[in-house]
C-alpha cells in the first residue's frame, strides 16, 4: 500500500440509522484491499432519490451512508494498484456489478442481476473517505473542479436516456423534469434538434430553461395536451423523456406523445401508478414505443461518463449547482431539496 497521507482510523460521515434519522457520526475508515484505492471525498450531490431514501422509503439496510454522486482525490492505493493514481482526481461509477451474470458477460452492467451500489446497498459518498475498486474510477484533469465533476453521475444518466431516445434532426422533444438530469436530457437533445420543450412545476426553473433557448410548459397545467398541440401544430411530440416518476408526469408524457413516438421513462416512481383507460388506448392507437432507462452505460464500447466529463468541462452546467453545504448542515441541505418554493437544481455537500 502507498499513501499520500496518514490514513485516519475514523472519519465523519452522514449515517442513515432509520427513516428520517440522518446524523453526522464518527465512523471507522474502511481498510484498503487489493485492487482498491482510498478516495478523499471532495463533493457529493444530493439526488432526489436520496431524499426519498432518507425520509420516505429507507434503504436496503441500516445503518447506511448515502450518496452516489461524488468526486474526490485518490490519496492511497492498495496492493497491486498503479501508484501513478496517487493524487489523481476522480469520479466514481457507483454500481458494483457481479461480472458473472448474463448481462455482465455482455458488459450491460446496469442490468446486472446481483449488483451492489454505493450509497444504497453499501456505504457511499456522504463521508470524508471511501474505498473504491479501480474499475469504478473515472479520472478527470485538474482543470475541472470537484463540485462540477460530482455532477458526472446525473449527467451520464441524462446522456444514456438521450441515447435510448435516438432523437433525430427536426423532431420535437419534450423533457418532463427540471432537475439536473432533465437539463442534461434537453441540452443533448438540442444539439440535434431545435424543437425542445421543457416541462416542470417550478416557475424559476422554467425561466432558466428559457435562457437555454427551450420552450416551456408547466407540468400542472390543466389544458396540458392543448398546450402541447399548440407547440407542435397539433401533432404531439416525437420524443418524450420523463424524468420525474410521478403519476401525473407519466400520464402527461403519454398525453403529449404523437403517433409513432417514443417515450423514455427515466424518473424513479414515487408510488404505485394508475392510468385512465382512454389514456392507455393512446399508447395502442398511436403505436407509442415505451423504453425504460436505468443508470448509464459504462463499458468498453460506450462510456456515458467520459462523454459527461467532456461536456462538463465546457461550463454550461456550472450554474445548475445552486447550493453548497458542509455535511454539518445536512438538515438545511435537505430542507432546500424538499422545499418546492426554493429554486434548486443541484444541491451538494462540499467537504472542504
Amino acid at each position: 500500500m502507498k499513501s499520500l497521507i496518514e490514513i485516519p482510523k475514523t472519519m465523519k460521515a452522514l449515517v442513515l440509522h432509520e427513516i428520517g434519522k440522518l446524523t453526522l457520526d464518527e465512523v471507522p475508515v474502511e481498510p484498503l484491499r487489493p485492487g482498491t484505492v482510498l478516495v478523499k471525498i471532495k463533493a457529493c450531490g444530493i439526488c432526489s432519490s436520496d431524499v426519498e431514501r432518507v425520509f420516505i422509503n429507507g434503504t436496503y439496510h441500516f445503518p447506511t451512508i448515502p450518496g452516489h454522486e461524488f468526486s474526490g482525490q485518490i490519496v492511497a492505493v492498495g496492493d497491486d494498484v498503479d501508484e501513478s493514481l496517487l493524487g489523481r482526481r476522480t469520479c466514481v461509477f457507483p454500481m458494483l456489478p457481479c461480472f458473472e451474470c448474463p448481462s455482465c458477460k455482455k458488459q450491460q452492467y446496469a442490468q446486472c442481476s446481483h449488483y451492489d451500489y454505493f450509497g444504497s446497498r453499501r456505504d457511499g459518498g456522504y463521508a470524508e473517505y471511501l474505498v473504491v475498486p479501480t474499475w469504478n474510477l473515472v479520472l478527470f484533469d485538474d482543470d475541472l473542479s470537484y463540485d462540477v465533476a460530482a455532477m458526472c453521475e446525473p449527467a451520464a444518466v441524462g446522456i444514456h436516456a438521450n441515447g435510448l431516445a435516438n432523437v433525430q434532426k427536426g423532431q420535437s422533444v419534450l423533457v418532463i423534469g427540471t432537475g439536473m438530469i432533465g437539463y442534461v436530457c434537453a441540452a443533448f437533445a438540442s444539439q440535434i434538434t431545435d424543437k425542445v420543450i421543457m416541462c416542470g412545476n417550478s416557475a424559476a426553473k422554467l425561466e432558466l430553461a428559457k435562457k437555454y433557448g427551450w420552450e416551456t410548459i408547466a407540468l400542472e397545467t390543466d389544458n396540458f395536451e392543448e398546450r402541447i398541440n399548440a407547440l407542435t401544430d397539433g401533432e404531439g411530440v416525437d420524443v418524450v423523456m420523463e424524468v420525474v416518476g410521478s403519476n401525473q408526469a407519466i400520464c402527461n408524457a403519454v398525453g403529449a406523445a404523437g403517433p409513432n413516438s417514443t417515450i423514455v421513462l427515466v424518473g424513479n416512481p414515487k408510488a404505485d401508478l394508475t392510468m385512465e383507460k382512454n389514456l392507455y388506448w393512446k399508447i395502442l392507437r398511436k403505436s407509442i414505443t415505451l423504453r425504460g432507462s436505468w443508470n448509464s452505460s459504462y463499458n468498453d464500447k460506450q462510456n456515458d461518463w467520459k462523454t459527461a466529463l467532456d461536456r462538463l468541462k465546457g461550463g454550461e452546467f456550472d450554474q445548475l449547482i445552486t447550493h453548497r453545504f458542509p455535511m454539518e448542515e445536512s438538515e438545511e441541505a435537505f430542507r432546500v431539496m424538499r422545499d418546492r418554493n426554493t429554486f434548486s437544481t443541484k444541491v451538494m455537500f462540499v467537504m472542504e
